[in-house]
């Protein structure tokens, strides 16, 4: 385990906190990130909300499927809070729950940016894209990583303008390929250039360091 994965299992142990402010143009604070630890495996209220936002928003998932707040909670456990190159954080605009955002598959050179949701109305307008480029300004300052990158489905018009709003460029085009896991579907992202089996593709989007 390097440094920077040390830093992140320290986090989501409660070792170390890393409450993010979350700023207007003004530098007026308008929310806050808090990181996703094992304290909130116990949080009925977080376990939840997070498996509603899963359910009414499965169509832009990559895996389809019924959540429910056991396999939320196992999730979390098994797979998130083992992941030393993964982090989620919790969005609040003051004391309202309104999302989620987070980054996996950490490298020396680049991260993906992933796990967005705006699962409640509320909070300033802008709150989801300030997090996101918060949160990309965040891995430049706490990381090595040169490039923050991402995917967002074509067809998703909201996640195409957030994105957008935060910055990002390329646009780069892949299939997505289809498969079935006993019973559950599943997209796998192909190769540039390749063709969908069922039509459908997504964007590579990238933000890089500046200077």
């Amino acid at each position: 385990m390097n440094e920077t994965q040390q830093y992140i299992h320290d986090i989501v142990h409660n070792k170390i906190t890393a409450v993010i402010d979350l700023k207007d143009e003004a530098g007026e604070v308008i929310g806050k990130l808090v990181p996703l630890t094992i304290r909130h495996l116990d949080d009925h209220d977080v376990i939840e909300k997070m498996t509603e936002w899963r359910n009414a928003n499965m169509g832009f998932f990559l895996t389809h499927f019924t959540a429910t707040a056991e396999r939320t909670r196992n999730w979390l456990a098994n797979v998130v809070f083992k992941n030393p190159t993964q982090l989620m954080f919790l969005i609040y605009s003051q004391d309202q729950l309104i999302g989620h955002f987070g980054f996996k598959d950490l490298r020396d050179d680049e991260v993906l940016l992933d796990n967005a949701m705006r699962g409640e109305r509320g909070g300033h307008p802008k709150l989801l894209p300030v997090a996101g480029r918060t949160l990309i300004d965040w891995l430049f300052e706490k990381t090595k990583v040169s490039t923050v990158y991402g995917y967002v489905l074509t067809t998703n018009a909201a996640a195409i303008m957030l994105n957008r709003a935060m910055g990002f460029g390329l646009w780069e085009k892949y299939p997505l390929i289809k498969s079935d896991h006993n019973g559950e579907a599943r997209w796998d992202i192909g190769k540039k250039g390749e063709v969908s089996n069922d039509n459908s593709y997504c964007y590579r989007v990238e933000a890089t360091r500046k200077g």
